[in-house]
């Protein structure tokens, strides 16, 4: 798992003293999110490895890398509370925003003779708001040739469910497929690579290697 407080105190790294300054302004002054700010005596003339420290203390680490979020984005250093959001997917945590794992059983077929293994891959590490992207795209766009799944069937489901129907209405390679194409067209392209890399690694048996990269790229 991810240091929190580290990635934090890189994030703040980036700040010059008067946008730092600001920061713990926001801290001390505005309630964001629901939480309550910090009182202002803990973050008078206090450094970026206290403030990072006062930040965590105060709303644990999921709520302290939202607090952050929010006010970068409310600084306008879009850029910088990008990165944060990247590298905090990246890192794996998984408390409020992210599933780290999600299981789904993969049966590949070969002319002959019929194959199935069981593995765990790396399926979504989405933002609460990247998976109603994903969603969106399962049940208004038609890929692959496969239909989009009915509207009703995913709303307000989570990313169990969000599994559970994408294996049920494509078949477990099709799902796999399917993920890919949207993940690349979100732009995630990391997470689309890890999970090919997983798929094509964890399925080894009858079916040849160029057949299943031909099959996942189609």
């Amino acid at each position: 798992m991810m240091d929190v407080p580290a990635l934090l105190l890189t994030g703040l790294e980036e700040l010059t003293e008067e946008q730092l300054k600001t920061f713990q302004f926001y801290l001390t002054s505005v309630q964001l999110l629901g939480f309550p700010p910090i009182p202002e005596r803990q973050l008078e003339n206090t450094d970026r490895q206290v403030t990072v420290d006062q930040i965590v203390k105060r709303y644990d680490p999921e709520g302290a890398v939202r607090i952050t979020l929010k006010i970068l984005k409310g600084m306008n250093l879009d850029d910088l509370a990008e990165k944060l959001e990247r590298d905090y997917i990246r890192g794996n945590i998984t408390i409020m925003y992210i599933n780290l794992y999600i299981t789904i059983t993969v049966q590949c077929r070969s002319n002959q003779k019929e194959h199935s293994t069981d593995f765990i891959i790396t399926f979504i590490l989405l933002l609460t708001k990247q998976l109603k992207t994903f969603q969106f795209y399962l049940t208004s766009v038609q890929l692959l040739g496969f239909p989009p799944i009915p509207e009703r069937q995913l709303e307000n489901t989570d990313r169990q469910v969000t599994v559970d129907q994408i294996v049920k209405r494509y078949d477990p390679e099709g799902a796999v497929r399917i993920t890919l194409k949207i993940l690349k067209g979100m732009n995630l392209d990391d997470l689309a690579e890890k999970l090919e890399r997983d798929y094509i690694r964890e399925n080894v048996s009858n079916v040849p290697s160029n057949k299943r990269q031909h099959d996942l790229n189609e």
